[in-house]
């Protein structure tokens, strides 16, 4: 463990040393909506709450995941599973939807989540599409998205990310003017600018450990005029180094937190 801190201290220095951006102003994303006050969770993250505190702060962007359920409705959550028993997936919307979560909100649906997000439309909108085991039920899941935010007139306003290539594709096979983005924490297996700009993807979304060890790529992204989303950002110090060295985006769950010394 030591060894690996070691290695990361290392790396930061590193970054922080050879930094050859000036100082701007990075877009924030709200990771599954704004849940924390400080550095406390207040709320459900995921919930239309949490959107709704995201907008009232006027955030550059929100993300949140979304699952196709047994009855085939979509719904918005993180994980698969919600409690022993009840799972995104496996269960029907009736039973999830008759669930509370820990301060006693509803799990949403995409149509609802996107019908409150309309209203801000400057804020884009980040559908992260979460991993099934069942074949094909992520193109379902995509097709049945697509029919929604074309339906309220939103491809502009919507990013959909993946952590999965074939996902990403099949994105953009059924629609090709939306934005994705690929996600990774894969400090070996994250692809590199050129495979991201010559697969057709929007932007990368790599984690701060991905980052670390990649430096080189920050500057490639953006020469190939590919957006970057730096997560997870929860301290002052990442928030800073994302500025300094020119991410678009910081993802972060605590907002209040990383902007207290603004």
């Amino acid at each position: 463990m030591k060894k690996i801190f070691s290695i990361l201290s290392v790396a930061v220095l590193a970054l922080t040393g050879c930094a050859q951006h000036s100082s701007h102003e990075v877009k924030i994303l709200a990771h599954r909506g704004n849940a924390s006050t400080g550095s406390e969770f207040t709320t459900d993250e995921n919930t239309l709450d949490a959107l709704r505190r995201a907008q009232a702060l006027d955030f550059a962007g929100i993300e949140f995941d979304v699952h196709i359920t047994a009855d085939n409705q979509l719904v918005i959550h993180h994980d698969n599973k919600i409690a022993p028993g009840l799972s995104c997936q496996g269960s029907t919307f009736d039973e999830i939807r008759a669930h509370r979560l820990p301060f006693g909100h509803q799990i949403p649906t995409l149509r609802e989540w996107l019908v409150e997000a309309k209203k801000t439309p400057h804020i884009k909108q980040l559908l992260e599409i979460k991993s099934h085991k069942a074949e094909g039920r992520e193109a379902e899941l995509i097709a049945m998205s697509l029919d929604i935010i074309r339906e309220l007139d939103m491809v502009d306003q919507m990013y959909m990310l993946s952590f999965k290539t074939e996902t990403l594709d099949e994105v953009l096979r059924q629609e090709p003017n939306m934005r994705v983005v690929y996600n990774s924490s894969s400090l070996h297996k994250s692809l590199p600018p050129a495979e991201v700009k010559a697969r057709g993807y929007h932007a990368a979304s790599y984690n701060v450990n991905v980052i670390l060890n990649h430096t080189e790529w920050i500057d490639e992204f953006h020469s190939y005029g590919i957006e970057t989303f730096l997560w997870m950002v929860n301290t002052p110090y990442l928030y800073n180094l994302a500025k300094e060295w020119g991410f678009t985006w910081a993802t972060t769950d605590f907002y209040d937190a990383i902007t207290a010394e603004e």
